[in-house]
């Protein structure tokens, strides 16, 4: 567990967001509310202003729409969600039927584009905070491998007209620098790059990072109870539409949110690979504890710590229950890395796991990995965060969570 002494200002303290983020949400109480009593009429105002910015026609594609309304009316129903977090769920909502329209238009037209292979991908899982980002950008950068970029999967359809792949990235550079300006903390804690590879959540409509947002117990109810095999082939999909007309290359992915339905992933990508690194659970909790009460200021009026910390305990030890679960009744390879071999000696840590890959690991890799291994946390822009901060404690962590 990191933390820092007592009396002393963390330099990028647990949940901080940018000063104007209260008062904002304050004065905007009366438009958030008004929103929340109409979930109805807010969601097909959704459904219309998705078809006509697409210009395409709305789906006869009832169960995407049914289970994209349960995401909705959780959130209305939150009775802290601020204007901010209002916002925000609308936007993502918005984004979701915008890319199925397209996908499904892009499918309907080009329909080999999903008789195109996605061999052999690798999976980075295991829980956040775990070096999964690094070993993310690590693999990615091996000769014939690629990561989805921020921008692919915020907006994987080519579009016709002016701008192309230029407004896309845009558009997601647009929604980083909003990010980092309501929550600047996350440019340390996980900084968000249009242009960088990113956690391929981003392309499924259903997963448990929106918990990060608001408590949602009934979504998190329905989302683990339910069949995501579904979820799993449109992002399958969108890969398939992200490596048209492009040379075959690997693809690396990456989202410890696989962990509670790696039994549909599996299903959708047979020959996968997956990568799961280890690390100490109360320090990644703690960790985690962090980032998602920085997530959970910038959608809520009021957050309770304690129960934020009760919360993910138990959600991420039920993540691991269910993927330990998937892994001891599959035959897919699986791949462990203990985060500590990842600090203490990452070159080679890194060197078996990409032999056990078959891929190469180029000079340049080589030389971010010992760059990454000289660079020190501690400083002025350091992520400081503390376990008890969210009422929780090692040993009742520990005893929470299954052996891997």
């Amino acid at each position: 567990m990191v933390g820092f002494a007592a009396g002393e200002e963390a330099p990028v303290a647990s949940g901080r967001v940018a000063w104007w983020v209260g008062p904002v949400n304050g004065l905007m109480i009366p438009a958030a509310r008004r929103g929340q009593r109409r979930p109805e009429s807010s969601f097909r105002a959704l459904q219309a202003r998705a078809a006509r910015r697409t210009g395409l026609p709305e789906p006869a594609d009832p169960q995407f729409l049914a289970d994209l309304r349960v995401l909705h009316a959780s959130f209305l129903a939150v009775p802290e969600l601020s204007f901010t977090g209002l916002a925000g769920i609308l936007a993502e909502l918005a984004r979701h039927l915008r890319n199925r329209l397209r996908v499904r238009e892009l499918l309907r037209a080009s329909p080999q584009i999903t008789s195109a292979p996605v061999p052999r991908p690798v999976f980075v899982v295991g829980l956040p905070r775990t070096g999964t980002t690094l070993l993310h950008a690590l693999l990615a950068s091996a000769p014939g491998h690629r990561a989805p970029l921020l921008w692919e999967l915020l907006d994987p359809c080519p579009q016709p007209g002016p701008g192309g792949p230029d407004r896309r990235v845009r558009d997601a550079e647009r929604l980083a620098w909003l990010a980092h300006r309501a929550a600047p903390s996350l440019r340390v804690i996980h900084p968000l790059d249009a242009g960088a590879p990113e956690e391929c959540v981003f392309a499924l409509p259903h997963h448990l990072a929106y918990c990060t947002r608001a408590r949602i117990p009934g979504y998190q109810d329905w989302y683990t109870s339910r069949d995501a095999t579904g979820d799993y082939a449109y992002l399958r999909q969108q890969l398939q539409i992200l490596q048209w007309q492009q040379p075959p290359r690997r693809w690396i992915l990456k989202s410890p949110f696989h962990l509670w339905h790696l039994d549909a992933l599996l299903r959708v990508f047979p020959d996968a690979t997956i990568v799961w690194p280890h690390r100490d659970v109360p320090t990644a909790l703690a960790s985690w504890c962090s980032l998602a009460e920085v997530t959970m200021r910038l959608h809520n009026r009021r957050v309770d710590l304690n129960q934020l910390g009760r919360d993910w305990a138990q959600m991420w030890s039920q993540a691991m229950t269910r993927a330990l679960r998937t892994r001891a009744g599959v035959p897919q390879p699986f791949l462990d890395l203990p985060y500590t071999q990842l600090a203490s000696a990452p070159l080679p840590a890194m060197e078996t796991l990409f032999s056990r890959l078959g891929a190469e690991l180029t000079p340049a890799a080589r030389q971010q990995i010992t760059s990454r291994a000289r660079t020190s946390p501690a400083g002025r822009h350091a992520h400081h965060y503390s376990l008890d901060r969210y009422g929780l404690t090692p040993e009742a962590i520990r005893d929470a969570f299954p052996d891997p």
